[in-house]
């Protein structure tokens, strides 16, 4: 009997693009939490039951809206940026902005849904910092050596 394996082969994206591109799914989860979780508590004041709802339950639209707005930056930062290549200027002052906006709905909204966003803030701080650092360009080489060695110096031995 003969098994064969399947390897799962992931995309060959630039390291930036896969931090910006995991930012956007967090903040995509983190926003459908958002709409599906129980947020809200409501208290009955005659029986003193407590009730929790859904935001959107509780009819608090403009908080929702208002929550897209990571999610919105996480996404104007993955068209931004190159997939097979380090961004250019402008992606990464897009990615620094987006980074700091979304640091900034954390802290405003900590206590409503901020927090389900730092994976999404993690991720883009991330991208920031990858796209700053230089790397080594893989140099072609004019095909002056051949076999095995090629390039090094043969040292006479005593």
């Amino acid at each position: 009997m003969a098994h064969t394996i399947h390897t799962m082969k992931l995309p060959s994206w630039d390291r930036v693009y896969f931090f910006v591109f995991m930012a956007t799914v967090f903040a995509t989860v983190s926003y459908v939490s958002i709409l599906m979780l129980p947020l809200v508590e409501l208290q009955d004041p005659e029986s003193a039951e407590v009730a929790t709802v859904t935001l959107l339950a509780d009819g608090q639209t403009r908080l929702l809206l208002l929550c897209l707005l990571p999610l919105v930056l996480s996404v104007s930062a993955l068209l931004a940026t190159p997939r097979h290549r380090q961004p250019d200027r402008a992606g990464k002052v897009n990615i620094w902005i987006s980074t700091i906006l979304v640091y900034v709905f954390i802290i405003l909204f900590i206590f409503v849904s901020g927090i389900l966003f730092l994976p999404t803030a993690i991720m883009l701080t991330a991208a920031g910092v990858g796209s700053h650092v230089r790397r080594r360009e893989a140099k072609v080489s004019a095909g002056k050596f051949s076999g095995r060695g090629a390039g090094k110096t043969s040292r006479k031995r005593r």
